[in-house]
């Protein structure tokens, strides 16, 4: 199952990659072209929105695979041990419950705006809407992961201290 969840998480990172490159490459040429030339990318602005948000939903998953999503400790870690495992699980829940509701709402989203063309590309605006139900439908099985595992994941001190001053 590990496995598995390791290629499409690696599939998905340089999904990341591109879009992050994307962004970067077309933003870029479309300021040395609007202030350099006097002419921008007609398709600059929705492209580099429609990359950043493909790379902002596909690396929630991510995050959540790795332990490296935002996470306040403070009510973990001043409950006794025994309940910990406990309130991870109800975390999990409660956080599978939201991603099934914003895959919900990802879907309706895209069965509505399946017929409207964006202005600049030759696409439907339904693309702006697919990332979402592709990341929280990826975090909901990275949460399941969690909750049969019982715990959560923990950054390892290497990651979380790479770089960092001593």
């Amino acid at each position: 199952m590990h496995k598995v969840l390791d290629f499409v998480d690696r599939v998905m990172t340089g999904v990341v990659v591109i879009a992050l490159a994307i962004i970067v490459v077309v933003v870029a040429i479309d300021v040395v072209g609007r202030y350099g030339f006097g002419h921008s990318l007609i398709f600059a602005n929705e492209l580099s929105r429609l990359a950043f948000l493909w790379m902002s939903f596909l690396v929630m998953p991510l995050g959540i695979s790795r332990g490296m999503h935002v996470s306040i400790t403070s009510v973990i870690d001043g409950v006794p041990a025994v309940f910990r495992g406990l309130l991870v699980r109800a975390g999990c829940l409660a956080t599978i419950v939201l991603m099934g509701v914003v895959f919900a709402g990802a879907w309706i989203s895209i069965e509505r705006r399946s017929v409207e063309m964006l202005n600049t590309l030759p696409i439907s605006a339904a693309w702006f809407f697919y990332p979402l139900a592709f990341g929280s439908a990826w975090s909901i099985v990275h949460l399941l992961v969690l909750l049969v595992e019982g715990g959560s994941r923990q950054r390892a001190v290497s990651e979380t201290t790479a770089g960092m001053p001593s």
